[in-house]
């Protein structure tokens, strides 16, 4: 066995420094023979638990400590503090808080006077290399470096070392030396550190290449940095020999004995929860629960009582054996509490809404009974587990909830989880081609080559992509770049906070946890994550921020301004009408279904009620619909396909999933008919089939079958139904949040089918920041036969509102570049009278606050088109803002001055221009982000031969098409060394997937930008992957080229036929055809008059041999002008 151990040990958790991860380090004190080690990450303590647990298992002593940056003077050194037992341990955590709460500062760090005050329960080691020490000892300071001494002796009596570090390169002897004798002079004990960074002598260029990745630097200029020595590896106590004696070394052993940590594990710590009447918190959930399902009972009569009075007694027996009373009335109290202040709160999330108690609680608003959700998949008696609600709030109230929580249980006590980034595949590959100063796009590249399946490792894609390999072998710069990405995979990136995850401790959470501060968010979370808080005894609550809430409850609000009465509660859900608008695809921003695949599902399922919309949401996954699952269950429910039972017993298990397995909860069932599993041991039976380990699997089988056959089910047919289930098992899903997910989508399917304009209404305002996700719901309007009118300066608001006449007028705040606070100050102004022109409302409104891009985003929108036209508005909106800023200047000097006279507007000095209807169109891109008025095919669809067809009049064909489109979308897809361009295009009519060979795409790349009109020529073809685009005809274009609008038109049209009566045309005289002639171009396309006899009734066909013309867009101005643009046609 080693007669040293290290000290002075950095993890990758460090994030600024240390290579290592936590079980690497206990792995090598392990193979060096130590007994112990310490774990001293940079002010931290991210991989405590990890460390801890790790190290256990392997039998070696946990030591944990921390490196901290201390402020002296005007600079900063660092000091070793070790946890002796578990009142230290909590001293650090307040100490490594504290060094988060400076965050002012040029860096994390902590006070000496934090140190001393924190001094008792800790070891403390002052390194001979410390900036402080070094310092006093290359000056020879000795009284000032004694005086040092002994304030820290009077702190840490005993507990206080000198850690002596003589690594050679740092240039540290004589100051190490000096520091040494002073400490034997003045009774201080020394031992060796090594301040050890990474494990191996050679991981040097790996660490310093982590430094370069946080520093977002150049490894070049990393690689000689001072401050760190290739020696800082994991030595061995022979090689620290060559530069201590023993003493220093043997008192490495004299610290371990002297710390003694463990952590509380296995435990489960709640809040405290305060009930009247010296009432236990059991007997409080009971008589709640009792007298809210009395209540339900006597409003619902038909059901059977016994059954719920059953199923809640077994519920709260559970509850209350496994401890868990106050976890249930934490949460029931801060729902409760949201609900009050009128913040919507879900139905359920997860496996919570298979309780009963939950529901008679209202933390669910699901009965489990009435939907066959199973208490065990949430609370498993035959399971140490604990409860977990997933409580969703609208996303608005969820932070007003968070802080309720902490105003109730103290703010010392409550923090939101801690997450920890880490070095994935694909990022950390252009993290080191990137401090290797090699170009962005070679990291790229290689980057691009490892596939994007979730939590993959780069050696995986190396031993999966013979592309990598080839790349590894023949380019030494992308060798490189994977072995360097090799080594740093996994390390720690970036810290930050949990989506959801609450804890809330019973007392201060420095005795289970650091907090470290989010800057992103401006607070503190937990240190440790959300595994790691769970083992320390903390117990998680996940406040979750539900977008759609939001939309449902807006909705509600508008919808209660025309019916007061309406009430969601009131709402039938076997409404015939919601279940036919789901079945027609018109899904648009129906939670959980609107989605292409998803509108796909439900055309073909045709849903009837309530339990196909609950199956719906559990099939949407890739395991049923690429095992059949969901093909097996639309076929059996439609009458395709007979329904088959492989026992009578499942009958009852199955009927309602048409036989077959979609819900976890249909597992358990079937162990408990078909084995005699109680629900508890179904429960373990469902997880071992899920996570597939073999020899579990073995031995859950003997089970089964053993049980069926005690049933009267034979081996064999045992065996076949173990095997079909564990085929399905890992397909099947949560019934409990299947359901509660399914009720939401079914309330905003309500809403869709019953209040579309305040539906929609509601779904673009919660989208409004995002203006790429505006189009979508603006085109819903017209298929949904809601009308949507544009921004106006006299009538819209900051939102998406619907008007009087059931219209929804667009937001201003929704365009872009324009600001909320801008508009209502609009708003509030206009409260005093309409605007009645540009030169009132610059006259009114201060236009300094909105800005000249705001401005000229509503200008080109047409918000002001009801006080001027747009051509004006665009033209002068910037000497508006100049003429308002002049004039509220000298408004707020009247205020400074007070006989000073208030300045009229004066607007002068701009022209006022034209602006063609293109050009318009155009504004609006640049103003709503999407063509709003009209889409810009039907521009130049007159223009084009009337032989092109629109997108909805396309069918499958093997002769070429040509297709005029708008590029909406454009997406570039490797797979292997093969790459897959594809477009969504579209017209005036619809949308059309188009696929696009490499060589066209290299050929002609500029044309493929997203919003280009071009025309596209191609062969229209079946599309297997994307049904149901086209009034369920699944169709693309494999495009052969691709060229402008304006090339294309020369291309596809050979004449033009003009429309005009004798009569007009003698109208016309030869004045008005010298026009037409001037259009003459001896390279244009045949002229034909088609005359017409209005008397008669009769026309006939003249061809025009005098003359050819142009299909320039100018040309088509003046036809329009001389025939009207109903009056010509292209072939």
């Amino acid at each position: 066995m080693s007669n040293f151990i290290h000290l002075q040990t950095k993890s990758h958790y460090s994030i600024s420094c240390g290579l290592p991860k936590t079980n690497q380090i206990i792995d090598k004190a392990l193979e060096l023979g130590m007994k112990a080690v310490a774990l001293t990450d940079k002010n931290t303590f991210f991989g405590l638990v990890k460390f801890y647990n790790y190290a256990l298992e392997k039998g070696i002593k946990p030591i944990c400590g921390v490196d901290f940056d201390v402020r002296v003077n005007d600079g900063y050194t660092n000091l070793i503090l070790l946890a002796k037992n578990k009142k230290g341990l909590e001293s650090l955590f307040k100490l490594s808080t504290e060094s988060f709460t400076n965050s002012g500062l040029d860096k994390k760090s902590i006070s000496e006077q934090d140190i001393l005050d924190y001094a008792e329960h800790l070891v403390c080691i002052i390194p001979a290399s410390s900036m402080n020490l070094r310092n006093l000892a290359l000056k020879k300071e000795e009284s000032l470096i004694v005086n040092l001494y002994t304030k820290y002796q009077k702190a840490f009596a005993k507990n206080l070392f000198v850690g002596v570090s003589n690594v050679s390169e740092l240039g540290y002897d004589s100051a190490s030396a000096l520091a040494c004798n002073l400490a034997k002079k003045n009774n201080i004990p020394t031992v060796a550190i090594n301040d050890v960074l990474f494990l191996e002598k050679e991981d040097h260029l790996a660490h310093q290449a982590k430094v370069a990745i946080n520093n977002s630097t150049l490894l070049k200029d990393e690689i000689n940095n001072p401050n760190v020595s290739n020696e800082q590896y994991f030595k061995t106590e022979e090689e620290l020999r060559k530069y201590h004696d023993l003493e220093p070394l043997k008192n490495t052993l004299e610290v371990a004995k002297l710390c003694n940590v463990f952590l509380d594990e296995g435990q489960y710590y709640l809040p405290s929860y305060e009930v009247n009447d010296n009432k236990s918190l059991s007997e409080h959930l009971e008589e709640l629960s009792r007298n809210k399902l009395n209540e339900y009972l006597n409003k619902n009569k038909h059901l059977n009582t016994n059954l719920y009075h059953e199923r809640l007694e077994k519920e709260l027996k559970i509850i209350t054996e496994k401890g868990y009373p106050g976890y249930f009335l934490i949460v029931m109290d801060f729902v409760k509490w949201a609900k009050s202040q009128e913040i919507p709160v879900g139905p359920g999330r997860g496996s919570g809404a298979g309780s009963l108690v939950a529901f008679m609680l209202s933390i669910t608003a699901l009965d489990p009974l009435e939907h066959g959700l199973l208490f065990e998949r949430f609370l498993n008696p035959e399971r140490m587990s604990l409860p977990d609600f997933d409580i969703d709030f609208c996303i608005e109230g969820r932070d007003k909830v968070i802080e309720y929580v902490q105003n109730k249980y103290g703010v010392e006590s409550v923090a939101q989880i801690g997450t920890l980034g880490t070095m994935a595949a694909r990022g950390v590959t252009r993290d080191v081609t990137r401090i290797l100063g090699k170009p962005y796009g070679f990291g790229d590249m290689i980057a691009k080559m490892i596939p994007l399946t979730p939590g993959i490792k780069l050696k995986e894609a190396i031993d999966g992509s013979p592309e990598l390999q080839q790349i590894k072998e023949d380019n030494e710069e992308a060798t490189e770049v994977l072995d360097l990405s090799l080594k740093l995979e996994g390390c720690a990136r970036s810290i930050g906070k949990h989506a959801a995850g609450v804890v809330i401790a019973p007392n201060d959470i420095h005795e289970f946890t650091p907090l470290h501060y989010d800057m992103e968010t401006n607070s503190m979370a937990t240190q440790l994550d959300m595994y790691d808080v769970e083992d320390v005894g903390l117990v998680k609550f996940d406040f979750l921020g539900l977008r759609t809430l939001t939309v449902i409850n807006n909705a509600v609000k508008s919808v209660q301004k025309i019916n007061p009465s309406f009430n969601l509660d009131d709402i039938s859900y076997g409404d015939s009408k919601v279940f036919n608008l789901l079945s027609s695809g018109k899904t648009k921003g129906i939670f959980q279904l609107e989605s292409g695949g998803m509108m796909d599902l439900i055309k073909r399922m045709k849903p009837e009620n309530f339990s196909d919309i609950t199956a719906l949401v559990a099939l949407y996954r890739p395991g049923p619909l690429n095992s059949g699952m969901a093909d097996d269950y639309i076929n059996r429910k439609n009458g395709r396909e007979s329904i088959a039972y492989q026992h009578p017993d499942l009958k009852k298990v199955l009927n309602e999933t048409y036989g077959v397995f979609v819900y976890q909860e249909q597992v358990m069932e079937a162990a408990q008919v078909l084995a005699a599993y109680s629900l508890g041991d179904a429960d373990n039976l469902r997880r071992a089939m899920g996570k597939k380990k073999a020899d579990v699997m073995e031995a859950e089988k003997s089970v089964f079958v053993n049980g069926c056959e005690n049933n009267s089910i034979g081996k064999k047919k045992a065996n076949e139904i173990f095997d079909n289930i564990e085929k399905f098992a890992g397909y099947g899903f949560n019934k409990s949040h299947s359901a509660a997910y399914a009720l939401i989508a079914y309330q905003t399917a309500f809403l869709k089918t019953h209040y579309p304009s305040h539906f929609i209404a509601s779904v673009l305002s919660s989208e409004q920041d995002k203006t790429d996700k505006l189009e979508p719901h603006v085109k819903d309007c017209a298929i949904m036969g809601v009308a949507i009118v544009a921004p106006n300066i006299n009538s819209s608001h900051p939102t998406f509102i619907v008007n009087d006449k059931d219209q929804i007028e667009y937001g201003l705040a929704a365009l872009k570049d324009v600001g909320r606070k801008f508009v209502e100050e609009v708003c509030e102004e206009r409260k005093n009278g309409k605007f009645s022109s540009l030169m009132d409302f610059a006259s009114r409104v201060d236009l300094r606050k909105g800005g000249i891009r705001a401005l000229q985003s509503m200008a080109k929108a047409g918000t002001f088109d009801e006080i001027c036209s747009r051509d004006e508005a665009v033209s002068s909106i910037k000497n508006y803002l100049e003429a308002s800023e002049q004039k509220f200047r000298s408004k707020e000097s009247a205020v400074m001055e007070m006989f000073a006279e208030e300045q009229d507007l004066k607007v002068t000095g701009y022209k006022s221009q034209m602006f063609s209807e293109s050009e318009k169109l155009k504004m609006e891109l640049q103003s709503f982000g999407f063509y709003y008025s009209k889409h810009p095919i039907s521009l130049v669809r007159k223009t084009l031969s009337s032989k092109i067809q629109p997108i909805n009049k396309l069918i499958t064909t093997s002769n070429e098409k040509y297709i005029p489109a708008l590029i909406n979308h454009k997406r570039i897809v490797k797979k292997g060394t093969s790459i897959f361009i594809f477009l969504e295009v579209s017209d005036e009519t619809g949308l059309i997937d188009v696929s696009v060979p490499v060589e066209l795409y290299d050929e002609k790349k500029p044309l493929f930008k997203e919003n280009s009109v071009v025309m596209i020529k191609g062969t229209v073809v079946a599309d297997d992957f994307r049904k149901g685009n086209l009034e369920d005809v699944g169709i693309k274009i494999r495009a052969t080229d691709i060229v402008p609008i304006e090339i294309a038109r020369k291309t596809v049209t050979s004449r033009i036929r003009l429309d005009v009566s004798r009569k007009k045309l003698k109208e016309l005289g030869n004045g008005q055809f010298d026009k037409l002639k001037s259009l003459n171009d001896p390279n244009g396309i045949d002229v034909v008059l088609n005359l017409k006899d209005d008397e008669l009734n009769i026309s006939s066909l003249l061809k025009v041999d005098t003359f050819k013309i142009s299909l320039e867009d100018s040309t088509f101005e003046k036809i329009n002008e001389l025939f009207g643009e109903e009056n010509y046609q292209l072939f």
